[in-house]
């Protein structure tokens, strides 16, 4: 495990006067990812940040208060409306190529937790809570390549449950079948196809500079968006929130600070031609392959979800 005191000494060592970074945060409204954009600001020196969110009025608040972090920073509200429709990821992000001449930090951590036992489809007809945590941060990742292609080190982090990959039904990636469907599986689905993802795009010549970094943030004390019912909720509110947080979990601030960790330590830049995407834990550590990963990688399901993702995209924005 990385120790606290480490991480806040690598993240004040690139303060420097001409560090300005420029970052995009899809879910930098609350939780971790609002932590770690807070630490970005409090590290860095006239950045540029691209805040992705939801309420105008909202958001502009939000901004007015985290410019008191920083008076040098640049913070440029982007609404996207309900990112669970890949559409509007895709909207967003391309808001953002029109403004941006280059990303080094695409940072996405927008999600919800819900408890289904079947899917519950959008308009575009994908599973609502996969498409959230998958196919709009993928839609971001592919919009945004152009601008992330133009920086010096380019990173691009996820943070959902790296290390925690599960088996996927390489002829159902929609998850159109509701046979074995539920909360537990959908999770493990979207964490095998952004490693999978990620793995295929870093393979690519022209990404070769880009560093990839999936993460498992651990058990962290933060506000969790939730679509459940009451009985859910309660035992949510209680045995995870009241319990297992704020007994055995850390804080949404150090979360954060992990999470820019990642974005700037040398441990995770890409020193070889063959090492792009990483895998890393809440203790900061880089994460185990799992059985499942290492199956998926056998069975060729690189380039079978990169196939499958890329033709979702292009059909959802082709049917607008």
């Amino acid at each position: 495990m990385v120790a606290v005191k480490d991480i806040k000494l690598n993240n004040e060592s690139i303060k420097t006067p001409s560090s300005n970074p420029v970052a995009v945060f899809v879910g930098g409204t609350g939780g971790i990812g609002l932590s770690a954009l807070q630490a970005l600001l409090k590290y860095t020196s006239s950045p540029t940040v691209y805040l992705v969110g939801r309420d105008p009025s909202r958001l502009e608040k939000q901004i007015s208060e985290l410019k008191t972090l920083n008076t040098s920073a640049t913070i440029t509200p982007i609404i996207a409306n309900d990112l669970t429709l890949v559409r509007e990821a895709q909207k967003a992000a391309d808001e953002i190529a029109s403004k941006a001449s280059r990303v080094d930090y695409l940072i996405m951590s927008a999600g919800f937790l819900n408890f289904n036992s079947a899917p519950d489809y959008t308009a575009e007809g994908l599973d609502k809570i996969t498409a959230i945590r998958y196919h709009a941060r993928m839609a971001f990742l592919v919009k945004l390549l152009p601008l992330l292609r133009q920086s010096s080190a380019p990173r691009v982090i996820s943070v959902l449950a790296g290390g925690g990959e599960g088996a996927l039904d390489l002829n159902d990636l929609g998850m159109t079948s509701a046979k074995n469907y539920n909360f537990v599986a959908a999770g493990g689905q979207a964490a095998s196809m952004t490693t999978l993802f990620f793995e295929q795009t870093s393979k690519q010549p022209e990404n070769k500079n880009i560093v990839f970094i999936h993460i498992f943030p651990g058990i962290v004390k933060t506000q969790l968006r939730i679509e459940a019912g009451w009985i859910a909720t309660l035992l949510y509110t209680w045995i995870l929130q009241y319990f297992l947080m704020n007994i055995i979990g850390y804080s949404s601030e150090e979360a954060g600070e992990r999470v820019l960790f990642a974005a700037t330590n040398d441990r995770f830049a890409k020193a070889q031609p063959d090492i792009g995407v990483y895998l890393v834990g809440g203790n900061s550590d880089s994460a185990a392959v799992n059985k499942d990963l290492k199956k998926l990688r056998e069975q060729g399901a690189e380039a079978k979800v990169y196939e499958y993702t890329m033709s979702d995209l292009e059909r959802i924005e082709k049917s607008y």
